[in-house]
């Protein structure tokens, strides 16, 4: 008589990746279901960066040499170049990770997630990926249209910083999603972190450097913002757009943003592991 021997299911790496991939196109055919509401937010980014351009234009001027002033090592067109392409990257990275899982385990939805053989943060990643392919043909593109020609925006000053610029603002995707991530955990202990989720979007626009470049503030300043992962953000692309960065500043530039998204991916995984230690659910 045979002796029967069951083994455990596993799945192999590669058809772990392909059912990663498919949240991929799951979350770009979900937005894609709602994307006339992306039509106001092209009205809304034009008038952003033009209450911005403006702002700065009335600063520039005001300079005794106003002719090809420099403020912070940026002409006035610069600037407007800057506040241009830290907008449209913005509509670019930007994504609710945080907000959704807060809202997940305020509802008790969590707990649908916790029995399925996949992981919440890996799938959010790549949830997070088919929603920036949706915003860039639908959003971000839209917005370049209307923005460089209206505000006479120019590319940088080596063409090949257009491939270094996306690959920066890719990893700046990744970065922030993680961030959002770490921050959506702490739902697991407060329950409702609203105010955080508020408080973190308005420090974000200031510390990724969206609303003000690091070069207006004291060097020391500059030198802590340097190491934090928040210029990663923004900061970092943009500039290298701009081609303030080459040479060995902009790979140390690039490396710190892949070793800041590593570092809260992994910080991430740790705090998911905590919360499943004491996790309660509210809702049903």
């Amino acid at each position: 008589m045979t002796e029967l021997v069951l083994t455990p299911w596993r799945r192999d790496r590669a058809a772990t990746l392909r059912l990663y991939v498919g949240f991929v196109r799951l979350a770009f055919l979900k937005f894609l279901a709602y994307r006339l509401r992306y039509y106001t937010g092209v009205v809304s980014y034009t008038v952003f960066v033009a209450g911005n351009a403006y702002l700065y234009r009335a600063l520039y001027a005001s300079r005794p040499e106003a002719a090809g002033a420099e403020i912070g090592g940026l002409t006035l067109a610069e600037m407007i170049t800057y506040i241009a392409v830290a907008w449209i990257g913005r509509s670019f990275t930007f994504n609710n990770i945080d907000r959704m899982l807060a809202m997940q385990v305020q509802q008790g939805e969590i707990a649908m997630q916790l029995i399925k053989p996949l992981h919440p943060q890996t799938v959010m990643l790549f949830e997070a990926v088919g929603e920036a392919a949706f915003r860039l043909l639908l959003f971000t593109l839209p917005i370049m249209v209307v923005v460089v020609p209206l505000f006479d925006i120019h590319g940088p000053p080596d063409p090949a910083l257009y491939g270094w610029t996306l690959l920066s603002f890719a990893m700046a995707l990744v970065l922030g999603s993680q961030l959002n991530f770490v921050v959506g955990c702490l739902a697991f202990d407060l329950k409702n972190i609203n105010g955080v989720i508020r408080a973190k979007h308005i420090s974000l626009d200031f510390l990724s450097g969206v609303l003000i470049p690091f070069t207006f503030f004291p060097g020391w300043f500059q030198t802590l913002v340097a190491w934090l992962p928040f210029q990663g953000l923004s900061y970092v692309p943009v500039t290298i757009y701009l081609g303030k960065r080459t040479g060995g500043d902009l790979w140390l530039a690039l490396a710190l943003q892949a070793l800041w998204a590593v570092a809260l991916f992994l910080f991430g995984r740790l705090m998911w592991n905590r919360a499943m230690r004491r996790v309660t659910l509210q809702g049903g």
